[in-house]
């Protein structure tokens, strides 16, 4: 063998092995009845939608398309015959099989592969039952008033938010789909609007927060976290007297901290739900706590000097066990004088997600309007804070 052609081919292989792989998704499948078509993969940016690859069916509609995986963060992309698309979401290295007719390619299409992809299908679907019932509302309106039809639509719209929060929002906040719920539209507006309404900021605040500790470089990321605090200071804006001040809040979490708290759900020692809204009216210790732990007997004895310290002044401890082991808790809560509920999930708890808990103890206090308003570090601090909290 020629010695400078050796040379040559070993350069290029040690070349080709020193560059970095690229990690890749891919989406095949078959289209039916779109023979002579074109079938664009897309990719949907903030700003615009940019075409990744193209293929012109043929009769048996098989395609096949590889592309580079989103780098930080996840991505959503769309396969499109004409005006019919199928919504993606892509996060790392997926094989997803698609498979449809053009003519029921919106709503009738088969994806396997990613769980991401399957809710994301469930959410369109969902979306899709919302528009036509809309237009039915807004057709059929006879004689219905136009307040009454406003009424109705406004309930539906209701409806699909509820659906949204209590299905893909709250359960996983972190999830590509949570965020994907939140920038939905209908006829060019936004279904979550985080500048006017409370509950909606609470929604986007969910979301960024996660995303802001798993995707920090991420631009979806920034973007999101810019939303959720122009929302946030805007409501909190509306129902302060000081609106100067909503301008020093610096962090996501200190404006998370201005607009209330997140519900909690959750069985007690007998067995019944307790909530965390019940107590508003009261000063409330809201504590995240393991008993089956080295320090749980003196950190529960701390808690009680406290209760016992404030109750009488309208001090309330919810106290929320993330033990694996429920039994041990029950033994452990049943004489305690405050509420005390357990979350089957333990470390798994999307509660723990909502309230950002990166560890155990955590303590967060809420005011007699059931606002969140600190989250205090140590014994003494907590002890000054609930002190003050009672005065006011």
């Amino acid at each position: 063998m020629n010695r400078s052609y050796l040379a040559v081919s070993v350069i290029l292989l040690l070349t080709a092995a020193c560059q970095p792989s690229v990690n890749r998704f891919t989406v095949n499948g078959e289209i039916k009845e779109a023979e002579g078509k074109t079938l664009y993969l897309e990719q949907i940016g903030l700003s615009k939608i940019v075409a990744l690859d193209s293929v012109k069916l043929d009769s048996k509609g098989e395609f096949s398309f590889s592309s580079p995986s989103p780098e930080n963060c996840f991505d959503f992309y769309r396969l499109r015959v004409d005006r019919k698309s199928i919504n993606l979401v892509i996060d790392s290295t997926e094989t997803l099989r698609v498979t449809a007719s053009l003519p029921t390619m919106q709503s009738n299409y088969q994806i396997e592969g990613s769980e991401n992809c399957s809710k994301l299908k469930e959410i369109v679907l969902l979306q899709m039952d919302l528009m036509n019932n809309l237009r039915n509302t807004i057709s059929d309106s006879g004689g219905i008033m136009v307040s009454l039809r406003q009424q109705r639509i406004n309930e539906l719209i209701e409806i699909f938010k509820t659906d949204l929060k209590n299905g893909y929002i709250f359960p996983d906040p972190s999830s590509p789909c949570a965020y994907y719920s939140l920038f939905i539209s209908v006829d060019g507006q936004m279904v979550f609007d985080p500048q006017g309404d409370r509950d909606d900021a609470k929604c986007f605040a969910a979301v960024a927060t996660q995303m802001d500790i798993l995707y920090p470089d991420a631009v979806r990321t920034a973007h999101l976290h810019n939303t959720a605090l122009k929302g946030m200071v805007k409501t909190r804006t509306a129902t302060t007297e000081s609106p100067e001040s909503s301008e020093t809040a610096q962090t996501l979490e200190s404006l998370v901290e201005e607009i209330g708290h997140f519900e909690i759900e959750l069985p007690d020692v007998k067995g019944k739900v307790r909530t965390l809204g019940s107590l508003k009216g009261n000063v409330v210790l809201l504590d995240f706590t393991a008993y089956k732990t080295d320090w749980s007997p003196n950190y529960n004895l701390t808690m009680r000097q406290l209760y016992n310290k404030y109750s009488s002044q309208g001090f309330e401890i919810f106290q929320v066990s993330v033990d694996p082991d429920e039994s041990f808790w029950v033994n452990a809560a049943v004489n305690l004088p405050w509420v005390c509920v357990y979350d089957e999930n333990a470390l798994n708890s999307n509660y723990l997600k909502l309230y950002n808990v990166q560890s155990i103890p955590a303590a967060f206090l809420i005011d007699r309007e059931g606002n969140l308003v600190d989250r205090p570090e140590d014994q003494k601090s907590l002890d000054e804070k609930i002190a003050k909290l009672l005065a006011e």
